[in-house]
């Protein structure tokens, strides 16, 4: 009950900060912020992500990343609406979501050069019903690939995920969560995690740090709609369905399973965190790794 109760609050949180983007001037009166920033075209031979150099060091990372004191500016420019994504051809979508990607590299080029890390852009790739790359084979499915650092979307996504083409937002909230996961390998964050979830002592204590990750994803997610948010003229009326979107890739929302221990958070887990990003831009409140295990189950 209590994490409930701290949802419900989370939420009111995520609805004032999107009156504040939204309400203080028009569309045309806003100073965006990063607007002289020049988005590089996608980089296909991205330098090496950080890594770290022993499991300890993994560890501080993870909570004490210099990425964690810096802040996304807001407002941000986006000049990429939503599409219908259940009838866009293959080339709309790359289009679009390479488009969405410019979005995001003006949210987070700040935060992440001024933490002294490097952010070259990632490419989106539109597929089908499997496709092999350097992580290996992958079904339907939208993800980041840290062994080349690009992009993958299956077209086929919004037949498996009914949120994706039933809300207009939904689709970009996936693809700033893989965005998420481009900051993570970025930052060091992304090896660190994966590195102790190898190593942990068992299949609990592995899938509870893989939902650390998935979750701190889900927060980045929420923190870049927060900052494009007057741009696209999202709403308060949206946030339901935002949040919807968070829910429908709960581990127990797939599976059916309202019990299950699984590696990328419970609905209310994902809806908790995703929320949180929507209500700042302190990227420092996205630190799902030194949370108790309670917010990330």
């Amino acid at each position: 009950m209590s994490l409930l109760l701290g949802l419900v609050a989370l939420s009111l949180v995520a609805i004032v900060g999107l009156v504040v983007v939204n309400g203080i001037a028009s569309s045309s009166q806003t100073a965006y912020q990063n607007d002289s920033y020049q988005v590089p075209p996608p980089d296909s031979a991205p330098p090496a992500i950080p890594l770290p150099k022993t499991y300890a060091e993994a560890a501080d990372w993870l909570v004490n990343n210099r990425f964690y004191a810096q802040s996304a500016p807001i407002p941000v420019r986006c000049a990429n609406p939503p599409i219908n994504i259940t009838n866009a051809s293959d080339a709309e979508l790359e289009r679009h979501f390479n488009g969405q990607v410019e979005c995001l590299m003006r949210v987070w080029q700040p935060p992440v050069t001024s933490a002294g890390f490097v952010l070259p852009r990632p490419s989106v790739s539109i597929y089908g019903e499997s496709i092999t790359t350097k992580c290996g084979e992958s079904g339907v499915n939208a993800f980041y690939c840290s062994a080349d650092q690009q992009i993958y979307f299956s077209n086929l996504l919004p037949q498996a995920v009914s949120i994706v083409r039933s809300n207009k937002w939904s689709a970009d909230v996936v693809m700033a969560h893989e965005f998420g996961h481009a900051i993570q390998g970025r930052t060091g964050l992304l090896i660190s995690a994966h590195a102790l979830a190898q190593d942990a002592a068992d299949e609990r204590e592995s899938n509870l740090m893989i939902r650390r990750l998935e979750t701190q994803a889900d927060c980045f997610a929420g923190v870049y709609t927060r900052s494009v948010s007057r741009s696209l003229g999202i709403q308060q009326t949206d946030l339901r369905g935002i949040e919807d979107t968070f829910a429908a890739v709960g581990d127990d929302t797939v599976t059916g399973d309202p019990g299950i221990e699984g590696n990328h958070g419970l609905a209310v887990s994902r809806i908790y965190w995703g929320t949180t990003g929507l209500g700042t831009s302190d990227i420092g409140k996205c630190v799902t790794f030194s949370a108790p295990p309670k917010l990330v189950r």
